[in-house]
């Protein structure tokens, strides 16, 4: 029989893994800006080290193909035209905000905004390019983490 303690213990895990399930593909632009600006050097006058940016684009488009996979398919075949208007939004609020030296517009957070945007456009895009909404993000996640967190409180009685 499980004890209080173990189910307490069980449904905190469960919990847990349910708000990271929900949040995993909330913020990939705005985590991949991010993460380059504290990743990658910045020269003499500010400015990002191009090959190590790209690379954190790279990992932030990843994020949201695996994120949105029926926009992904869709914009791939042409009929997704959504997401190319993020991506203008997203060059012309960098444009408008950014100062020409990378390293401050790191530090400031104006440009940080413009990619938090451009998370909300993407969530926007794959609604209208036939993602599923979904309620409670990460559910199907969540729901096999929390039985595999029952199962594991169960074994370790």
């Amino acid at each position: 029989m499980i004890s209080l303690r173990q189910s307490i213990f069980g449904l905190v895990v469960a919990i847990a893994f349910l708000s990271l399930a929900s949040v995993s593909f909330a913020g990939c632009a705005r985590d991949a800006y991010n993460k380059a600006c504290s990743s990658c050097s910045f020269d003499s006058n500010g400015k990002i080290d191009k090959s190590c940016q790209q690379g954190m684009q790279s990992s932030g488009t990843a994020c949201v193909s695996a994120g949105y996979p029926i926009m992904s398919t869709q914009y791939a075949a042409g009929k997704c035209p959504q997401v190319d208007t993020c991506a203008a939004d997203l060059q012309a609020c960098t444009a408008q905000y950014g100062s020409g030296d990378d390293k401050a517009d790191c530090q400031e957070g104006s440009v940080g905004v413009c990619y938090s945007s451009a998370d909300e456009c993407i969530k926007k895009a794959a609604i209208k390019c036939g993602e599923i909404e979904n309620s409670c993000p990460g559910s199907s996640t969540a729901f096999v983490l929390l039985f595999a967190g029952f199962a594991f409180v169960k074994l370790r009685k």
